[in-house]
């Protein structure tokens, strides 16, 4: 049986087999969070170059940490819907776009 639920800060109703955006971001940022710790342990961090640019394994948790906070903010209501265009849009939304090519990536988010 599937319930439907809504997130106040959502902004939408949803059933419980679909993730949130909040949920969607904290899945992404802990799968980032793991694969630094595995090139950390292979000896890719820290400061070795790729390509034209220097990826740090502590910018990398550092950026994870700024994403977790902005999340909190959003939840707390310590921040809200941001006006863009003329329209109140969900400030997680460019966070979620860099996870666009993810299975579980809504178009709504777009």
């Amino acid at each position: 049986m599937k319930r439907a639920v809504i997130r106040c800060n959502e902004g939408y109703a949803e059933s419980m087999s679909t993730l949130t955006i909040t949920e969607f971001l904290e899945a992404r940022i802990a799968e980032d969070e793991q694969q630094a710790e595995s090139c950390r342990y292979l000896g890719w961090f820290p400061g070795k170059k790729y390509g034209v640019t220097t990826v740090s394994h502590a910018r990398v948790l550092a950026e994870c940490a700024a994403k977790r906070a902005i999340i909190q903010w959003w939840i707390n209501g310590v921040i809200g819907y941001v006006e863009v265009d003329g329209e109140l849009t969900n400030p997680l939304l460019p966070l979620a776009a860099v996870y666009k090519d993810h299975p579980d990536y809504r178009e709504e988010w777009a």
